[in-house]
């Protein structure tokens, strides 16, 4: 008879089991370290706070570049945030890019993507070619003389064989400039010279008094005959200051602003901010208006006093052929350039009429101690209209 009983003895390996199969490995009973568990905690929550801020900031700085380009002038603090110098916005990058550098350089991909948005979209850096001057074109050059710490203009008008030279603030200095020069046509309307190549036909001031001092003009038109006969109208423009509005903001006025009871001193300078920029809209609105009066090519040049963003800029833009837009180099900065930075905002401005005339150069004036450093620009005649200018009553 057999024994069919499960044998009594033990299996001959211990991972053996009655059934045959083999037992599972065991785990370890260990853990990492205390010190290591807290230390991937502390990297893993690092990398999520440096990911929140790369974004607030990434969108943050999006936001603001687009609100400055369009909107400005609708709020105190963006209105003036555009006089600023605008790699300022980028100053954050430096300590978000060291601790990233260090402990998540995938975010690097994001930060530096807004250096080329703030310096060829915000900045609006150019490059273009500039073809040789031909018979039919002529150059222009623009300087605010109000402030120029004893330097001239001039160097840069002859550097550039400049054929007319639209000068600002001039005050009463038409006879004077005359004298320095005989061989040219210089004439002076209000607080504006034309020096010209060409015979001047007529001139007289526009109708825009300047809100600080109404017996002061804010423009000026001349007519010139250019090569071949052609009239030509010649806008300079002086547009009123935001200096006051810049200082009041400086300090305390900003906390003012931000924290100030309806009222009180932070209202007062709200206020004075959007009547200084609606006042501003006005009269490049009345300036577009004048300019749209003459039936020949004209330009329009001379110190704006506004940056090269928002709504009253894009006014003239949409109106006219920024010479610098088209054919400049650089960012074509011209204030301040007295400071210690290097100049960072274009507030003069050479614009031209969208026909009769083609802009083929445009260049800023570098390294002169002045606070307006001059711009100039060389147009082409493309075509040739006959008929006669009719803002000499205005």
């Amino acid at each position: 008879m057999n024994n069919m009983a499960a044998p009594n003895y033990p299996p001959d390996s211990p991972d053996e089991t009655s059934s045959g199969r083999a037992a599972a490995p065991r785990e370890p009973s260990f853990s990492p370290p205390v010190r290591e568990r807290v230390f991937e905690k502390v990297l893993t929550w690092t990398r999520w706070l440096l990911t929140a801020l790369t974004v607030v900031y990434c969108v943050g700085f999006l936001v603001i570049l687009y609100l400055l380009e369009y909107q400005a002038e609708e709020f105190t603090f963006l209105s003036t945030a555009m006089y600023l110098p605008p790699w300022g916005w980028l100053v954050p990058l430096v300590p978000l890019a060291f601790f990233s550098l260090l402990i998540y350089a995938r975010l690097l991909i994001f930060q530096v993507a807004c250096i080329p948005v703030m310096i060829f979209g915000f900045m609006d850096l150019r490059w273009h070619g500039w073809p040789p001057p031909s018979k039919a074109s002529f150059r222009i050059v623009t300087n605010n003389i109000g402030q120029s710490h004893k330097t001239s203009y001039k160097a840069f008008a002859e550097q550039q064989r400049a054929d007319l030279i639209a000068l600002q603030d001039a005050g009463m200095r038409g006879p004077e400039i005359a004298r320095e020069y005989p061989d040219r046509y210089v004439v002076g309307k209000d607080q504006f010279v034309l020096i010209s190549k060409f015979p001047v036909k007529a001139a007289g001031a526009l109708p825009m008094p300047d809100p600080e001092d109404p017996r002061q003009k804010v423009a000026a038109w001349f007519e010139v005959e250019a090569h071949g006969g052609q009239s030509i109208i010649v806008f300079v423009v002086h547009m009123p200051t935001p200096r006051d509005q810049l200082n009041a903001m400086k300090g305390l006025g900003a906390v003012s602003v931000l924290l100030g009871k309806e009222g009180g001193h932070g209202a007062d300078i709200r206020k004075q901010n959007e009547s200084f920029f609606k006042t501003q809209q006005e009269l490049a609105s009345q300036m577009v208006s004048y300019a749209r009066q003459a039936k020949v090519p004209f330009i329009v040049c001379g110190d704006f006093n506004i940056p090269t963003h928002g709504k009253i800029y894009r006014t003239y833009r949409d109106n006219w052929i920024e010479a610098f837009n088209e054919r400049g180099q650089g960012v074509g900065a011209t204030f301040p350039g007295d400071a210690h930075l290097p100049a960072w905002l274009r507030l003069d401005n050479i614009y031209c009429s969208k026909t009769g005339l083609r802009p083929i150069h445009a260049e800023v004036e570098e390294e002169r101690v002045s606070q307006h450093r001059c711009m100039a620009a060389t147009f082409i005649v493309v075509c040739l209209p006959s008929t006669v200018m009719t803002v000499g009553s205005a």
